[in-house]
This record gives structure tokens, sequence and C-alpha cells, in this order.
């Protein structure tokens, strides 16, 4: 393996792996116990339906997820950048298959680790469990998540769904950096962005938010009406 301290270090950055020194992934990521793959950018990485026997591991590089609806428009369900683990919370369900397609957005690399050699760490770690564990937990809190989002009927509470969402993350109730581009978070909302846009404009006039570039001042909290 090339440059093993930059893998063991980008690989040390994912949570579910933190629990383990620098032999026990070295050993974990020894050439047969794993596989490495390559995509250009706007490859498909893989589709939806796909059966799910491996671990898929952003080792480098940066995908969105992306579903249709019923009327073939396409939806986007989450952006990640590396490193990070991809679709955990179906590893083990009894179907195994994606319900998303997973696209490059950028040069990518993803590695995969066998269901089954997971299983046998777990056993032998209990952090590496503990943390397994937390992953799938985020993995369906996100999830729930979105369906939450999707039940909202109106762009205007999605918009503040989303605002208050990344408060939350970001820890910051004066304002919060947009991780996201209008044409992503349309594509996320499912809206034309010329209508996203507008959406934004009528906060902004009724002195809830400020919009700057890529920075979102939160001006009136309190006529933001969600309470998560």
């Amino acid at each position: 393996m090339k440059n093993i301290n930059h893998f063991i270090k980008q690989i040390s950055k994912i949570d579910l792996f933190n629990s383990l020194n620098e032999e026990e992934l070295k050993k974990i990521f020894s050439e047969d116990e794993f596989n490495k793959e390559e995509y250009k950018k706007d490859s498909i990485i893989r589709f939806r339906g796909s059966k799910l026997n491996d671990m898929l591991i952003l080792f480098s590089g940066e995908i969105k997820t992306e579903m249709n609806d019923f009327n073939g428009k396409t939806i986007q369900i989450e952006r990640i950048k590396a490193p990070a683990i991809l679709a955990s919370g179906f590893l083990f369900s009894p179907e195994r298959k994606l319900p998303v397609n997973i696209i490059s957005i950028k040069p990518t690399i993803i590695l995969t680790i066998n269901s089954d050699k997971l299983i046998k760490i777990s056993t032998e770690n209990k952090t590496f469990l503990e943390n397994l564990l937390k992953n799938i937990s985020k993995k369906i809190d996100f999830l729930s998540q979105k369906l939450w989002l999707s039940s909202l009927k109106t762009l205007r509470e999605k918009i503040i769904f989303f605002l208050i969402q990344q408060m939350n993350e970001q820890n910051n109730d004066k304002f919060i950096e947009m991780n996201i581009t209008v044409e992503e978070l349309s594509k996320l909302f499912g809206v034309a962005r010329p209508s996203l846009s507008r959406a934004f404009s009528e906060l902004e006039n009724e002195g809830i938010i400020c919009k700057n570039g890529n920075r979102v001042n939160i001006i009136d909290k309190k006529s933001m009406k969600f309470n998560f």
C-alpha cells in the first residue's frame, strides 16, 4: 500500500475507525481484506436497487445521492465529502438494497469491506461495535429528518426547517454558513431554483434572515416557528 501514513491518517478521521490503533487498521486494510474503486467526476458509483454486501467507505472525493419521484423528477437526498461511511443504515437490513443512486461529484475513491469482516471486528472490539451502531443510528436519524422534511407542505417551511437544522449542526443561532448551493438546495427540496430564490427573498423582506453570499444571518429567530 503506497503512502501508508497518509492512508491511516485519512481513515482515522472516520469515527468508526478512530478506536483502532495503527496496527489494527493495517490489518483490516491489508491487500486481501478490502477493495479499492476509483471513479471520475459524474460517475455512477452504485445504482438504486443494487445489492449492498460491503460497507462503502468514501476515502477521497465527494458524492451525492439521488432518487427519482413518481413524476421522474430527480431529488438530491444527500451530499457527502470524504472521508465518510456510505449507506451504513442499509448494510444489515433484510433486503440490503440501496434506495438511491450514488454519484461522484469529483474524482472519488471508494473502499469496500465485506459485512462479514465488520461483524468479526465488532465481536473483537467493543468500541468499534459501539461506533458502528452510532454510525447506523446517525444515518437513521438523518433519514427521519428527511421524512419530516418531505411532510412539510410549503417551501417556506422547508427553508426554515433547513436553516434550523444547520443552526443546530453548526451550533450557531446568529448565522450559518451555507455548505450547499442554491441549485443543490432546490434539488434537495424538489423545487425549481427560481421558486427557491423567491422564497429566500420573501424571508429577507420580512426581516427574518439576511443572506450575504454563503452566509445567512438569522435576524428574527422567534419568527422561525419550528422547534426541534
